[in-house]
């Protein structure tokens, strides 16, 4: 947190022990104040405002003022919860990158760790590989959660299509990678609800161009239809008064 962030932080911290119901003469001090938001600093606001609120409906903590040691408890565990996943099923993911054919949606911490062990498996060597994979993905892990870096997930891209665009889907409906992300890298336009109001009616007006648009393609070519008809009824009737005449000659 940056010093402007200390009247909203104190806010919090007076609604927590309100909520919690220390009373009037139990209200945390000014001083107590400025030391617990010392010990908050390394942590954003938001992020100390998550913990508060962990606090505070934690079924036994919640039953006792916040003290500093208790948000960071909370900030560690919710860290643990980042949906990074395990060394073992990052280890199982990273392998289908093997293929060049397949897409693989992963952590940069996976991407990472997978470089390192990738010279040990290519010398064929997978027990190796899988060994050193997991000791730098639970150390590079550790570091970013240290240093309070949210889990990035991003696609590395096969050449099979098809794979392709389940591995995206199954990585939005996952809530992994966003949706304007994957529809960019799926192989063909794929058609999304519109987010609001204004661009469900820019999609309206745009079917009904194209349709007025069909419409008018379609017009034209019975028009000239029409007028080719005519004029070969009319090359008919001009031929037939030209035998006559030469006949009646």
């Amino acid at each position: 947190m940056h010093a402007n962030d200390y009247d909203d932080f104190a806010q919090l911290l007076d609604d927590a022990y309100d909520l919690i119901g220390v009373g009037a003469n139990k209200a945390i001090s000014g001083g107590a104040k400025s030391m617990f938001f010392a010990a908050m600093a390394p942590y954003s606001l938001a992020t100390v405002r998550a913990a508060l609120g962990a606090h505070c409906v934690d079924k036994v903590r919640g039953r006792f003022t916040p003290k500093p040691a208790d948000i960071i408890e909370q900030i560690e565990a919710s860290a643990l919860n980042d949906g990074r996943p395990g060394a073992e099923e990052a280890w199982a993911i990273a392998l289908t990158s093997r293929d060049e054919s397949d897409t693989v949606v992963w952590t940069a911490e996976c991407a990472e760790a997978f470089a390192l062990a990738g010279p040990i498996l290519a010398l064929g060597d997978e027990v190796g590989a899988r060994m050193a994979f997991k000791e730098a993905y639970i150390r590079i892990v550790a570091q970013a959660r240290a240093e309070r870096r949210p889990a990035t997930w991003s696609a590395s891209m096969g050449w099979d299509q098809a794979k392709r665009a389940a591995v995206l889907g199954r990585a939005a409906t996952a809530g992994l990678l966003p949706a304007p992300m994957v529809q960019a890298l799926l192989p063909a336009p794929v058609e999304v609800a519109p987010a609001d109001d204004k661009a469900r009616a820019q999609l309206t007006e745009i079917k009904r161009m194209l349709a007025a648009s069909a419409g008018r393609k379609e017009q034209a070519r019975l028009d000239a239809h029409q007028q080719q008809v005519l004029a070969d009824e009319q090359w008919k009737r001009d031929t037939s008064d030209r035998v006559r005449r030469y006949m009646g000659g």
